[in-house]
């Protein structure tokens, strides 16, 4: 007979953020030479973005802060400046893209519409148009309270997205095109 004991029940956490699941992955690393065991653990959910209408997925690790009470103070620093913050980073990942030398110049873009037998690339668009499709998409609270935030290209560049990293002090830098 098999000793498969009972499944647990998944661990919630509700507050005036939103609803977040804990979750727990597990992998090996290699530490001295040997494969030992790792595990990451997260809350993950919708948090309120812009109001109680706007969600924005979020994930606030608690590797080393079991109750996540850090990362959860810092979501809330994230929510309650939410709309000056999602302005700062638009405003960055724009800035990535606009060539500084000509910032009228069209963006390249290389999605929609892209097909790859024809060889045929999608026009470039006009800057502020381009600012139109920038949202964020997701932020990662990282245990040091440090913030990641993926930023959604509306399809412009296929599949990927941009990310930034935002410090302890709210300073944003390492913006990167990823995916």
């Amino acid at each position: 007979m098999f000793g498969f004991g009972k499944k647990q029940e998944p661990v919630f956490v509700e507050n005036e953020l939103g609803k977040f699941k804990l979750v727990e992955t597990k992998s090996m690393i290699f530490v001295d030479g040997k494969k030992r065991p790792q595990i990451h653990k997260y809350y993950d959910g919708n948090a309120v973005w812009h109001g109680a209408e706007g969600k924005v997925s979020a994930t606030v690790r608690c590797n080393k802060d079991p109750n996540a009470e850090r990362g959860f103070a810092r979501l809330k620093w994230a929510v309650n400046n939410s709309a000056k913050l999602e302005r700062r980073l638009i405003d960055y990942t724009f800035d990535y893209f606009v060539n500084e030398n000509d910032p009228n110049s069209p963006i390249e873009i290389w999605s929609a519409g892209y097909d790859d037998e024809s060889d045929e690339c999608p026009a470039p668009i006009p800057p502020e148009e381009f600012k139109k499709h920038i949202s964020v998409n997701f932020i990662c609270i990282e245990d040091d309270e440090t913030i990641s935030a993926e930023m959604d290209l509306d399809g412009l560049f296929t599949d990927h997205g941009f990310m930034v990293d935002i410090d302890r002090d709210g300073n944003l830098s390492n913006g990167a095109l990823w995916g």
